[in-house]
């Protein structure tokens, strides 16, 4: 066999490289168009601050997450500064994620005296129940509403001859808004229930267990697969921490599912 005969395509296997790329083309295509229009129909008031927690996300989950607290404050003096904005769940968000900041350290941190794991426990705490009263008030007002309700709710703080509306498609960013409110409806209490699992981490170390089991069984009864909160309840009661199964690994229970 000569060399170039290795080279040699057959036209069936054109067809397939031909198929295999414009399938890879296309798919690329809409993935482009599709991430674009979402993007576009970003309320742009509040672009600054979604930014500056996805910067957040870089560093989360060690001992060391506290050390994004100035990208919280940016981003929540941002959502103050916006009347509609002011008690949204995102509010809760920031407030928990300080939370769990705090509570990996005062957890994990060897280097700290047990006075000062006490003073990050209580600071956690503190931030954990801003978060829980923020997203039980966001439920109060909105979590009952209907898609119109909301858009008439919205409309005084939403006016699309205000000047952070210049540049974009007013009307998308109107319609994207209510359906993230509509989707918060069923998410909020998955949030909800997170935050009362930190809290009932918290009391399990600073010792108050009776407390620690009515958190956890609170968050249960927001959130059926709360892993934490049940891995948690276990070892609260004397039990093993709860791994997920090699098939909740592989495929994880809807997060919209309670």
């Amino acid at each position: 066999m000569r060399l170039r005969d290795l080279f040699i395509v057959s036209k069936g296997t054109k067809v397939i490289f031909l198929i295999t790329f414009s399938v890879s083309l296309m798919a690329v295509l809409f993935a482009f168009f599709y991430y674009k229009s979402i993007n576009s129909a970003e309320d742009p008031r509040v672009a600054g601050a979604k930014k500056l927690l996805r910067e957040y996300e870089k560093v989360q989950g060690g001992i060391n997450s506290f050390e994004a607290f100035p990208l919280f404050d940016s981003a929540f003096a941002i959502l103050k500064s916006i009347p509609d904005y002011s008690g949204s769940f995102e509010t809760g968000v920031i407030y928990n994620n300080k939370s769990s900041a705090l509570l990996l350290m005062a957890i994990y941190d060897s280097t700290i005296s047990v006075s000062e794991k006490n003073t990050l426990l209580a600071l956690s705490m503190s931030y954990c129940d801003s978060s829980i009263n923020c997203y039980n008030f966001w439920k109060n007002e909105w979590s009952s509403l209907s898609s119109a309700e909301i858009g008439n709710k919205l409309e005084p703080f939403m006016r699309e001859e205000d000047p952070g509306f210049q540049d974009v498609n007013f009307k998308k960013v109107f319609k994207k808004r209510v359906k993230s409110i509509m989707d918060a409806q069923v998410e909020t209490d998955r949030r909800l229930s997170v935050s009362i699992t930190n809290k009932g981490t918290i009391f399990r170390h600073m010792q108050i267990p009776d407390s620690a089991l009515y958190c956890y069984r609170e968050a249960l009864s927001l959130w059926h697969d709360n892993r934490i909160a049940r891995s948690n309840l276990s070892v609260l009661m004397g039990g093993k921490p709860i791994k997920p199964s090699f098939i909740e690994s592989l495929f994880p229970p809807d997060k919209e599912t309670r």
